[in-house]
């Protein structure tokens, strides 16, 4: 005896799939970070492993995160300093020279080097 599956049948696990979709598509960023844990996490992972949308998205964070953790270490320079360092410029600047945009790249140029 064989049991036919019925297009509602279909719609409605189709449905379902969808819903846990939505649900555990939010759960992939905390899943990636490690901030999951039990069932909870086996859910997600199963879900991952089913899912292309949703692993090709933790995918791409991992990547992400990797490159944020092994990327440059150095803060940007705040603007109190640009300013003084362009002030200071000036005032080093031969009388009635007035730098132009190509000689000040260059200056900034050599104060990052020598940062």
């Amino acid at each position: 005896m064989t049991r036919s599956v019925t297009p509602q049948l279909r719609s409605w696990a189709a449905c379902r799939e969808k819903i846990r979709h939505l649900r555990l598509r939010g759960d992939v960023a905390a899943y990636v970070d490690g901030e999951l844990t039990g069932v909870h996490r086996a859910r997600v992972a199963a879900h991952l492993g089913r899912c292309w949308s949703c692993s090709g998205d933790a995918e791409s964070l991992r990547l992400i995160k990797t490159s944020l953790r092994n990327g440059p270490q150095r803060a940007p320079a705040s603007l109190a300093s640009v300013r003084l360092r362009r002030f200071a410029s000036r005032l080093a600047a031969p009388a009635g020279f007035a730098p132009s945009g190509r000689y000040q790249q260059i200056q900034r140029n050599q104060q990052n080097q020598q940062e």
